[in-house]
């Protein structure tokens, strides 16, 4: 037992490192916490943020897990509603989420268009979102997020272990607190992978097959 935990913590330092090594301008380590480093940097106003750790799930697990918008209010930080609005493809959709600011600030939403793609020699998933603000009408009372882009990076391990690279760059519109970006920066971000992390120990994410993926 002990063999194996240092052999899964030697390649959870190196898989994540080398997926990172390959773009480093300009980021700046932030922390590591339980397994998760962060990286951000800032773009005019706007800051980068990226995140990589490892999962114990497989690339039918996680992409299963991506795939369901309407269960990201369940395992994505303060994520209060999110719907498919279109779905093209399998690999392909168009989706809205709204979420939950602290009072007296507006709550945002957005509107995503989001492709996935594998690479099919080393079957590496990007998934990729980009914003469209006037896919739908705006919301009463709610500020829409005009310019945003997200991506997730997934590697398949050994041992059943997928690693990962989780990339945000967000405007959320509007003059926000120090505190508030701070917290965009930490806890949303870790809070998100940590309730993956359980979410995907479900059976349905264990035992998930998805036909057009090659793990």
């Amino acid at each position: 037992m002990q063999k194996q935990i240092l052999t899964f913590l030697f390649l959870a330092w190196l898989l994540p490192n080398f997926l990172f090594a390959q773009n480093t301008d300009g980021w700046i380590f932030k922390n590591e916490k339980e397994g998760v480093k962060v990286y951000y940097r800032k773009t005019s106003d706007v800051y980068e943020l990226k995140l990589i750790t490892s999962l114990k799930v497989s690339l039918s697990g996680l992409v299963t897990l991506l795939s369901e918008v309407d269960n990201y209010p369940k395992w994505g930080y303060k994520v209060a509603e999110s719907r498919e609005l279109k779905k093209v493809s399998d690999h392909e959709t168009y989706y809205y989420s709204k979420l939950d600011f602290p009072w007296p600030l507006d709550d945002r939403d957005i509107v995503v268009h989001s492709k996935m793609e594998q690479d099919p020699v080393t079957r590496r998933i990007t998934a990729t979102s980009i914003a469209k603000p006037d896919y739908i009408p705006a919301t009463k009372g709610v500020i829409r997020m005009r310019n945003a882009h997200t991506s997730w990076t997934l590697l398949p391990g050994p041992g059943g272990w997928t690693y990962v690279e989780y990339y945000i760059y967000s405007d959320p519109g509007g003059s926000l607190p120090d505190w508030l970006v701070n917290m965009a920066l930490d806890v949303g971000p870790r809070e998100t992978i940590k309730n993956i992390r359980g979410f995907v120990q479900q059976e349905k994410y264990k035992t998930a097959k998805v036909a057009y993926l090659k793990e």
